[in-house]
C-alpha cells in the first residue's frame, strides 16, 4: 500500500505554482480567527489593523483609536504600540485569550508562555484581580474577575522601542523558547526550525532566496510570514494527530521507529555544524520529528483504510482519442471568434471532408492528423463529464460512440469540425490510475473531516513576535 505523505513537510516537494499555492492557503487562513488576534499586529499601521479586521476605530486623541467597550489601541511612529481588551470585546484575543475566556483556561496558556507573573494587584472598585507579565520589550495585564472566574480585561504593550531589535531576532533566540501550544504539547524553537528551514530550502531551491520578502497582496506581510503561517499549520496538523494517535492506541512498531530513526541519522549527518550550533538541533530532537511525521502517515493509512473503494466502471472507465480540427472560425489579435466568409467556410468545409475520407482509409490516423490539424493537441485520454475543456459537449460524446479503431462521423463544434479516431475505447493504466485518485479523493476527504472534528478541541496559541522575527537567512 502506497504511503500518503501529505504531512510530512521534510519530503514533499513543491507542487503548485508559487502564487495559486499562497492564494488557496491564505483564503482560508485569513477568514479565520487569526486576524482577531491582537499580538500579530503590534508593530503594524492602524491602516493595517483596519483592513484585516474589518473593524470601525475612533481617534479619540492623538494616536488613540478606540472602537467602543471592546478595543483601545494606541500608535506611535513606529506602529501599534498597546492594545487593549476592554469588557465587550467578542472577538478579538491576546494570545489566544478573550474576554469571558474562564480563568483556568488563561492560566494554563499563560503559564506556557510566561514562567510567572511578576506582579498580582487587587481592584476592590470593580471586583478584579490583575496579573502581569513581562518578556523582554513586552509587558501583559490580564484582569480576572473574581466573582465570575473569567477574564474581564487585558492589555499587551509595547515597551521598550531600543531593545526590541536585540531581544527579538533570530541569533538571540534560545532553542527553550516556546514558539507555540497545541494543546496540552509544546513546540520549542528548535523544532520550530526544523520544519521552517526545510521549507526555506524547497522554496529557495525552486525560486531563489530573494523571494522572502515579496509583499505578495501589497499589505506589508511578506511571503516569509505567509510561509511561517503554513509551517505553524503544518506543525499542528503533527500534533493534533499524535494526540489523537494516542486515543486510540496507534503506534508506530519498532521497525518503523528504526525506520523513522535512520531517516533522523541522516538528515542530522547532512547538516553543517553551523547549523546546529545555530538552531539547536540534535540527532534526538530530529528523531521525534521524524516519529511524528511516519506516525501521522500511519494514522492517516489507518483511520481511511476502510473507506469505499468501489468506482463503478461507466464513472472509471477512461478512452484515449485523437482528432483532427479545421477552423470554421477566424481569430483576431486577442484570440476572439470571428466568422468566416461565406467562401472560406465552404473551402474549409471541403477541407474536411477530403480528410475525412482519408482518416476512413490510412493506418496512421496520428500522422494525418499531425501534417493538417489546426489544433495544438492531437491525443486525449479522459471519462465520462472529463472531455477537452476547450471543446463543447459533442466532442466527448462522439468519442464515447465509437470502438477501438473507429472514426466518427465530421462533428461539428464552436471551432469547427473535428474527426476523431478512437486510440482505445478502454486505457487500461488510466482507468486504474482513475480508480486510485478517486480512492484517495476518498480517503483525503474523510480525514480532512476526521481532522477538522479533532482540531476543534485543541488550543493553538502561537508566540507570534518571536515567530515573525526569525530572519530567512543562510
Amino acid at each position: 500500500m502506497k504511503r500518503n505523505r501529505r504531512y510530512s513537510i521534510l519530503t514533499r516537494a513543491p507542487i503548485l505554482l508559487l502564487i495559486l499555492w499562497v492564494i488557496s492557503i491564505l483564503n482560508g487562513c485569513r477568514a479565520g480567527e487569526e486576524r482577531f488576534e491582537l499580538t500579530n499586529y503590534l508593530g503594524s499601521s492602524i491602516d493595517t489593523f483596519k483592513r484585516r479586521t474589518g473593524a470601525t476605530l475612533e481617534e479619540t486623541s492623538n494616536g488613540v483609536y478606540v472602537l467602543k467597550d471592546q478595543l483601545q489601541i494606541i500608535v506611535t511612529d513606529d506602529g501599534i504600540a498597546s492594545v487593549m481588551l476592554l469588557n465587550k470585546a467578542e472577538d478579538y484575543t491576546i494570545f489566544g485569550i478573550g474576554i469571558g475566556t474562564a480563568s483556568k483556561d488563561a492560566e494554563q496558556i499563560l503559564t506556557g508562555l510566561y514562567e510567572k507573573e511578576i506582579d498580582k494587584t487587587i481592584t476592590s472598585s470593580n471586583n478584579y484581580i490583575t496579573y502581569s507579565y513581562i518578556d523582554g520589550a513586552y509587558e501583559l495585564y490580564v484582569s480576572y474577575d473574581i466573582d465570575k472566574n473569567q477574564v474581564a480585561e487585558m492589555s499587551y504593550y509595547y515597551i521598550d522601542n531600543n531593545n526590541k531589535e536585540e531581544t527579538l531576532n533570530g541569533d538571540n533566540i534560545g532553542f527553550g523558547q516556546l514558539i507555540a501550544m497545541i494543546g496540552d504539547q509544546r513546540v520549542y524553537y528548535n523544532e520550530a526550525m526544523v520544519y521552517l528551514k526545510a521549507a526555506q530550502e524547497i522554496y529557495e531551491t525552486e525560486y531563489g532566496s530573494e523571494i522572502w520578502d515579496i509583499d505578495i497582496y501589497g499589505d506589508g506581510s511578506s511571503f516569509g510570514d505567509l510561509i511561517k503561517d503554513e509551517v505553524i499549520k503544518q506543525i499542528t496538523e503533527l500534533k493534533v494527530i499524535k494526540a489523537e494517535a494516542s486515543k486510540r492506541g496507534i503506534e508506530l512498531t519498532n521497525e518503523e521507529i528504526e525506520e523513522a530513526n535512520s531517516n533522523a541519522r541522516k538528515h542530522y549527518n547532512g547538516l553543517s555544524n553551523k547549523d546546529i550550533d545555530r538552531y539547536y538541533i540534535t540527532e534526538e530532537l530530529l528523531q521525534n520529528v521524524y516519529q511524528e511525521n511516519l506516525l501521522a502517515e500511519k494514522v492517516f493509512e489507518t483511520i481511511t483504510l476502510n473507506v469505499d473503494n468501489n468506482v463503478p466502471s461507466y464513472e472509471a472507465n477512461q478512452i484515449t482519442v485523437q482528432h483532427i480540427l479545421i477552423y470554421g472560425v477566424d481569430f483576431d489579435d486577442e484570440g476572439n471568434m470571428l466568422p468566416l466568409s461565406a467562401e472560406e467556410k465552404t473551402k474549409a468545409y471541403d477541407k474536411v471532408q477530403s480528410l475525412w475520407e482519408q482518416a476512413r482509409e490510412t493506418d496512421n490516423f496520428y500522422g494525418l492528423a499531425q501534417a493538417n490539424t489546426q489544433a495544438s493537441e492531437i491525443q486525449f485520454t479522459f471519462g465520462r463529464g472529463k472531455g477537452p475543456k476547450e471543446y463543447d459537449s459533442a466532442f466527448e460524446q462522439a468519442a464515447f460512440t465509437l470502438k477501438t479503431g473507429e472514426v466518427s462521423d465530421i462533428i461539428s463544434t464552436d471551432y469547427g469540425w473535428h474527426i476523431l479516431y478512437c486510440v482505445t475505447d478502454y486505457d487500461e493504466d488510466a482507468t486504474i490510475a482513475y480508480k486510485e485518485q478517486v480512492i484517495e479523493q476518498r480517503r483525503n476527504q474523510l480525514f480532512t473531516s476526521l481532522y477538522s472534528q479533532w482540531a476543534s478541541e485543541y488550543e493553538v496559541i502561537v508566540n507570534s513576535e518571536v515567530w515573525r522575527s526569525i530572519p530567512f537567512d543562510k
